[in-house]
């Protein structure tokens, strides 16, 4: 239950003058958007004069409507900012070369992008992800790409490894066929830096981990090849809640 912060403040009239005293009554909805309502109550020639308080009862009575507003500006200045958040993602269709079961709940789908050369340019490093978004579907997913850079370069392709939630926009990605279009916004995110490893001389042991669908970037980094076979220690950890759910095992 939402409650109301009222405050009184009471103006004494100086006696013996009959200037009206005046209760000002804030009206806090939420603590968010402030009104104020002014009451005149006529003084009495009296030193001792104060305004009656009005009873709690009739003040939770009140309705929002009939406070006289005077407090605005902050409503207004919520109004412009959302309306100047604007979608500014650049999308494009891009159909779907191919769905397939990847492991327990988990899909490989594979994207061409052989048609989008801006898109398939704008990955560049493993690690990347891009967002996602269905015809009809309002919120996008975020996914990180599970193939090189190489292969968008050479075949025109993003690949990504999808766990199928039930409710969700991944659920319904993963019911869809070969043919069917979904769009997709730039390559985004810094990625994997492999040259902060390099040479691999001076980086001989690395170490991977990851769990789940999250193999995912890390798939993009092994076939992006970091110089594994010149380092004396490389070693991936995977964690998966048993082996049907364990992806790319072959």
């Amino acid at each position: 239950m939402k409650r109301h912060l009222i405050s009184f403040c009471t103006t004494l009239a100086p006696p013996p003058s009959l200037v009206p005293a005046t209760v000002t009554i804030f009206y806090t909805l939420s603590q968010v958007t402030t009104e104020t309502m002014t009451v005149i109550i006529p003084s009495l020639p009296h030193a001792h004069l104060s305004a009656p308080p009005l009873p709690m009862s009739i003040l939770r009575r009140l309705p929002f409507h009939s406070l006289t507003p005077c407090h605005y500006r902050p409503r207004r200045r919520f109004a412009t900012l959302a309306a100047v958040r604007q979608d500014t993602t650049v999308w494009t269709p891009t159909p779907i070369s191919s769905i397939e079961t990847a492991a327990e709940s988990l899909f490989h789908i594979s994207i061409d992008v052989s048609s989008s050369p801006d898109l398939a340019a704008s990955h560049t490093l493993p690690g990347q992800y891009l967002q996602l978004r269905l015809p009809d579907v309002e919120k996008p997913s975020f996914l990180a790409i599970a193939s090189p850079p190489s292969l968008a370069a050479s075949s025109g392709a993003f690949e990504f490894l999808v766990k199928s939630v039930a409710g969700s926009t991944a659920e319904l990605l993963c019911g869809l066929k070969k043919g069917d279009v979904v769009e997709l916004s730039q390559a985004m995110g810094n990625g994997f830096n492999i040259d902060k490893i390099d040479p691999p001389e001076d980086y001989p042991t690395v170490l991977i981990f990851a769990t789940g669908s999250g193999i995912s970037p890390i798939r993009s980094l092994i076939e992006s090849g970091f110089g594994a076979d010149k380092r004396s220690d490389v070693r991936l950890y995977y964690g998966a809640r048993n082996l049907r759910r364990m992806a790319y095992q072959v």
